[in-house]
């Protein structure tokens, strides 16, 4: 294991230095004159680390490692768009995985109209404001149990598609509306040839939200926070809807095929100091055979409050029923954050205990405390 890992590291090597080398002198000139003179290319490095300690009550084990390392670029291209990409290392030296180098974003953006844009690439398929919410600006350094469940069938996380977005209405209004390749279902085993899960048809997607108190910033997308840190009034209450058909699963059980539904709402409420969260979220396989529909849910509620400026306390509660894990099954979490933010949340420090309770049949109880050191521009 050992070997493996620092195998595993050593492969990420070139790719650090690549970045140093490429990224400083560009960082000092990040405008680029194209050959032909006919317009510019912007270019601005980004870096996200979130050194992590876990101690997990079940097992008593303590572990060190690099939950998050994100290398990252934008810019603008010829003054007709702007891109973004990102790459990840998670999890470097966690016990028992081996992280490898995946593609989190890439994407062009083309401002149509001051209210309308298209987003074309990778990036955070429109569903769920948890989701859309970075991490490295939520309230807990998780993001909840039901957004975990949304990603692992391809409904909230980052999804190859093409998207028109806006926020009219002086930012009072937002809309989302796209069509998504569900890349949880284009995964074949080549090790059996026989294990698949594959869909044919794209996945519709959308989402619509009302901005009651303060706007939303024009154009902005997945620009969420869990906290404003004490600034501004804000009141958004979204709802969001996707639809995937004939997905095959096949194990050594056999082939399954169904249709894919989500939906859910969410609200966010701060007020300064203040800040109240909660969603709701509900998923169906409507099964084309003659087998019993599967259905899962979730919800969680948070709040924070901030104190002396840079000082953060959190409560989360959250509940999933997921039926196709285990029948009958509910996971109940609580959490217990507290949050310090020395440069806001480009440089923080944020901590949690978290309560868990798997009801049903197993009745574990799985405990832990973490914390997390960020630094992110």
């Amino acid at each position: 294991m050992k070997s493996s890992r620092r195998d595993a590291l050593a492969s990420y090597t070139p790719a650090l230095l690549a970045f140093i080398l490429i990224a400083s002198p560009l960082y000092g000139q990040s405008e680029y004159l194209t050959p032909d003179g006919e317009g510019e290319i912007t270019f601005a490095p980004g870096l996200r680390v979130q050194p992590r300690y876990l101690r997990l009550d079940s097992d008593a084990n303590s572990d060190i490692f690099i939950r998050r390392l994100r290398i990252k670029a934008a810019g603008s291209v010829y003054g007709i768009a702007t891109y973004y990409a990102e790459v990840k290392f998670d999890n470097v030296a966690r016990f028992a995985i081996i992280p490898r180098a995946e593609v989190e974003n890439a994407w062009l953006q083309f401002p149509v109209t001051p209210d309308l844009a298209v987003r074309v690439g990778l990036y955070d398929a429109v569903f769920s404001r948890d989701a859309l919410t970075s991490d490295s600006k939520l309230l807990f350094m998780d993001r909840s149990l039901i957004k975990g469940a949304l990603t692992l069938l391809g409904l909230a996380d980052n999804s190859v598609g093409v998207l028109a977005h806006g926020r009219p209405f002086g930012g009072h209004f937002e809309y989302s509306a796209g069509i998504f390749d569900n890349v949880r279902f284009e995964v074949f085993t080549e090790e059996t040839g026989a294990a698949f899960r594959e869909s044919d048809g794209l996945m519709p997607m959308g989402r619509v939200v009302a901005h009651l108190l303060d706007p939303a910033p024009a154009l902005g997308y997945a620009d969420y926070r869990g906290s404003y840190i004490g600034q501004g009034k804000r009141l958004a209450i979204g709802a969001n809807a996707a639809y995937l058909s004939s997905v095959r699963v096949q194990d050594t059980a056999g082939t399954t095929i169904f249709d894919l539904y989500g939906w859910g709402a969410d609200l966010f409420f701060n007020y300064y100091a203040v800040t109240v969260q909660a969603e709701y979220d509900r998923y169906t396989r409507k099964m084309v055979a003659d087998e019993p529909d599967i259905n899962g849910y979730g919800w969680y509620v948070q709040a924070g409050y901030l104190f002396l400026e840079r000082f953060e306390i959190a409560l989360r509660h959250q509940e999933l029923d997921d039926s196709s894990i285990t029948p009958d099954d509910t996971v109940i979490r609580s959490s217990v954050g507290f949050n310090v933010y020395i440069r806001e949340h480009n440089l923080k420090l944020q901590s949690d205990w978290a309560f868990r309770v798997e009801q049903g049949g197993s009745g574990v109880r799985d405990n832990f405390v973490q914390i997390q050191l960020q630094f992110d521009f």
